[in-house]
């Protein structure tokens, strides 16, 4: 009985490689730069919004919330460990990295923020 050569186990390794490509035959493309730019941007506001909130006395629960609702313009919400059913409610204006708004707002049925985010 003959012994496969190194040459032919190679090729034959090499050939099954080439045809583990997915079904459309295209490569995976990794995330765009504007959807990795926008989870940093709002991984950095919720930052910015809890150590504001740390800063002024609030005690943070686990739940939070970031909106961009205009350009460099954020809408946080934070859920309050000391005060539950009611949320931390911040703007956020990424442009001058100051909060505009500081408010408690009641959480209503239905409402309340979604898990941490990334």
């Amino acid at each position: 009985m003959n012994r496969p050569t190194p040459w032919l186990l190679m090729t034959a390794a090499l050939l099954s490689g080439a045809c583990a490509t997915p079904p459309t035959g295209r490569r995976p493309q990794p995330p765009g730069p504007a959807t990795v730019q926008a989870e940093l941007g709002q991984r950095e506001v919720l930052l910015a919004g809890e150590e504001y909130a740390r800063s002024h006395g609030y005690t943070l629960a686990e739940r939070r919330e970031a909106t961009e609702v205009r350009p460099n313009y954020w809408r946080l919400r934070f859920g309050l460990a000391q005060e539950q059913g009611k949320l931390l409610h911040l703007e956020f204006d990424e442009g001058t990295g100051a909060v505009v708004r500081e408010e408690i707002v009641p959480v209503a049925p239905g409402e309340a923020p979604s898990a941490p985010g990334p």
